[in-house]
This record gives C-alpha cells, structure tokens and sequence, in this order.
C-alpha cells in the first residue's frame, strides 16, 4: 500500500505471554500500545488456548487507537506453532491446542510413521506439541466425532485475521515455519496433510501484505475512522527478520533472542541443515527459504542464571569462572538445539557458581557458547546481529564476539521488532519491500583469557556420549 494513502497502521501480535496492539505512522514510528495477557487453560481435553482476551482487547484497543490516527491497515502476527480448526459456521469445532501440551507417546510413535521427511519439511518433529502436523494428528486421533466437523485449517495467525475480518485465507511464513503441513521447496501440501485428507482444508493462500477484508463492525466501536482494511498477516519470527530486510540488509546473520534464540540467515544453503541440531527454514513473506537454528535460549538463561538478574554478570566473574574451570553443559531444558541428544541432561561441573554474580556470569558465557554453536550448525560468515534481551546484555554480547573473530558482531537497538516488521508489510507496495533504516552498535570483542581452549573443553562436554 502506498504511503501517501496509509495514516495508521494497526498490529495485532498475538503471543504466547501478551496480546498487544501497535499503533504505527505510515513512515514506521511506534505511537502507541496496548496489552492483556494470553489466556492458556488447562485440560480437557489438552492445554489450550483461548482466544477471548484477544478479541476484547480487540473490541477496545482498535476503537481506541483509531481515535489517535485512523487506522487504514491492521496486520495480525502471531507465534507459529498453533492451529485452529473451524467448523461450517467458523466457530472453533475443537480448542485451539498449546503447543506446550505433551501428546501421548503412542501418538507421538503412531505420527512418526507417516510424517514427513527432513528432505520434504526441512524441519525436524520438535518436542511438546510445537509441530502443527502432531497437533493435527492428535486431535484426530483423539476425538474424531469433533474433528469430522471441521471444515477449515487455519494457522492462529491467519484466525486473528479470520476473526477481525471473517475472511479465511493462509499466508507462506505462517504455513511454512516447522509446521509439517508443506513441502518446503515445492511449497504445496506435503505428502502427510494429503495422506490424512488436510489439505482439503485449506483455505487459499494470500500474500502478506494482501488486504484480505475489511475490520468487522463490532471491532469499530463508534465513530471508527479508518478504512480498517485487514491483511493476510504474518509469522512472528519472520515479520522480525523482514525488519531488517527492509533495512536494505543483504548478507548478515539474525539471532533474535527470546524465549528462543533464533539464529536466520538469508545466505545459507538448505544443504546445510542437519535435523539432530535443530536446524530448519522458515520462509520469508516473499517466498524465499531462511535457514535457521535455534535453541530455547530464554528458558536456558535462566535456569543456569537460576534467579540472577541478566545485569548481574561481568566479565572479570566470567574470566574467574573460565579460569577454575566452572562448566554448564547443554541443555537445561526439554530441548536439545544445537547439541544433539543433549535434551533434559544439563548440569554444571567443576567448581558451583554460588553469588548472583557468578550465576548471571556463567549463564551469559553458557548462552554465548551456544549461540556460537547455533552460528555454526548454519555456516554463518557474514555480520552478526543480535536483537531482543541477548542484545542488551554486554557481557555475552562481547563474549559472543571473542568467539566469532572472524565476523563482525553487532547489537540492534531495534525494541519491538515484530510489531515494526509487520507494519512494515503495510508499507509494500506492488510487492516491493519500503526502505526503513534502523540502528546498530558494533560490539567490541571481549578479551577473556583462556577462551578459547574453555571453549573446547566445553565442547568434548558438550557433545560427550551421556
């Protein structure tokens, strides 16, 4: 859409943790916000989320913010690792499912015979009920009657924009990211959604940017002064990465920290991806495949930080800690990332890490020892740039930069890079990307003694048969 006709720009970013709504300017400024938590519920019939506080928060916010700047454009994001399942009516015919659920090991076994290949869905099956396809599955398998009467597969991204507008579409980045439900390079419906009968389901597919229809009456409130015009929206992650694309950045390395620390980069080649190091692709709102690697580098932090503030490290701790020889060997958490089979078997060895201090240090050294792994499992080699908590953390920052020599490591200053990425698909116009500059810090590498042989010691660790 052209910037001359756009006023406001709306997001709707749907997370796991808080629903927000964005209020941008054409040219991509932040002007307002607002926020209620996500609503997750327990079983029956599995932990599930529930959509009302999203759509009050809707109903409020959208009237609101119009008031501000009429709001022309409304983008939905979300997290990409839930499905909705709608009946003829469109109302849900089975609860939308957590991806923090834990689905039977029979169906886990039963799903394993039939999904799809690495070489197909270039993603490995990720534990919990993060894989939209085991998601899919299990519900069938599980209450078949309710799944009979499903008549539409939506990705939750694409139902945030099918409950504001009532139109049903599918978008790439959300179909496309560890779902299972495509086959990567042809992108069509992979073997497993035409085996089971899903691909039936699927509504078309729109771009982006695409205006899909326009914002229903009771998200108008009175006096509602935009067009209100709804877009295809898109998978969080991915509407951060596009930041930076329409930054005019080519060639760089993302690691976007979190919950999880992402590492994309645009440069790599499928070739490369190795399932048992948590490697896959998302795929960008052009249709261009991203190598990526991951680990839970949020939830990692803090249980080696165990309680210590991220503030609390420093260099010379992180020095005493290399120098005694205090470890923390992968993974603290039900996931392995780049250390394969390391999953639930993280420990520390050698002397404890007692102090905040000593605690905060060596979890932004385990952190950075980690990100360099994620960096390799992907062959990057061009600059590194570090955005979310990872990148206002000094201390692993530099350490990261002590272990990549070679590369040049940079920290964004960018805050809310999802909701800014997603404007900014309000901003395409004839499917060229705007140009929005955005602002970096180059870090200065640590000088840590001893790094590097630490590091290797790690390693042996680290990838050592348990």
């Amino acid at each position: 859409m052209r910037e001359r006709d756009l006023r406001g720009i709306a997001v709707v970013d749907v997370g796991y943790t808080n629903t927000k709504i964005a209020l941008f300017s054409p040219q991509g400024e932040l002007l307002a916000e607002r926020k209620a938590p996500s609503l997750h519920l327990p079983e029956p019939p599995y932990k599930h989320i529930d959509p009302a506080p999203m759509v009050a928060l809707c109903r409020t916010a959208l009237p609101e913010l119009d008031q501000m700047l009429p709001i022309d454009a409304i983008v939905p994001t979300a997290h990409g690792a839930a499905m909705a399942c709608l009946d003829a009516e469109g109302q849900l015919a089975l609860p939308v499912m957590d991806y923090t659920s834990e689905p039977p090991p029979e169906i886990v076994a039963d799903y394993m015979k039939i999904m799809p290949g690495f070489e197909e869905a270039l993603c490995p099956l990720l534990p919990m009920a993060i894989t939209h396809g085991l998601q899919l599955y299990w519900q069938q398998r599980m209450l078949p009657d309710a799944f009979a009467r499903v008549r539409t597969l939506l990705p939750w991204i694409q139902y945030v924009g099918f409950r504001l507008s009532g139109v049903a579409v599918t978008e790439i980045s959300s179909m496309a990211c560890q779902t299972h439900l495509l086959d990567i390079r042809a992108q069509a419906p992979s073997s497993t959604a035409r085996r089971l009968g899903w691909d039936a389901l699927f509504p078309r597919r729109a771009k982006a940017w695409e205006t899909i229809g326009t914002l229903k009456d009771e998200f108008r409130g009175t006096g509602f002064r935009g067009a209100g015009r709804v877009l295809g929206g898109v998978h969080d992650s991915t509407a951060n990465f596009m930041r930076y694309v329409c930054a005019g950045l080519d060639r760089f390395t993302l690691v976007s920290t979190g919950t999880w620390s992402i590492s994309f980069d645009p440069s790599t080649s499928v070739d490369v991806l190795d399932p048992a190091r948590d490697t896959n692709t998302n795929t960008d709102v052009l249709g261009r495949n991203v190598c990526c690697s991951r680990f839970f580098g949020g939830m990692e932090f803090a249980a080696v930080a165990n309680g210590a503030p991220a503030e609390a490290a420093s260099l010379a701790c992180v020095a005493a800690l290399v120098a005694r020889g205090t470890f923390a060997v992968p993974s603290f958490t039900l996931t392995s990332g780049p250390v394969p089979d390391s999953a639930g078997k993280g420990h520390v060895t050698g002397p404890a890490a007692e102090s905040a201090e000593e605690r905060a240090s060596l979890a932004a050294l385990y952190c950075a020892l980690m990100v360099s792994e994620q960096l390799d499992c992907i062959t990057s080699k061009d600059d590194i740039i570090v955005d979310g908590p990872f990148s206002q953390n000094p201390v692993l920052l530099g350490l990261l930069a002590q272990l990549r020599p070679s590369q040049t490591v940079k920290a964004s200053t960018l805050r809310d890079g999802t909701t800014a990425g997603a404007a900014a698909l309000a901003m395409i116009e004839d499917g060229r990307l705007p140009t929005i500059g955005i602002r970096m810090g180059e870090v200065r590498p640590a000088d840590v003694p001893g790094l590097r042989g630490y590091q290797m010691a790690w390693r042996v660790m680290a990838y050592a048969k348990r």
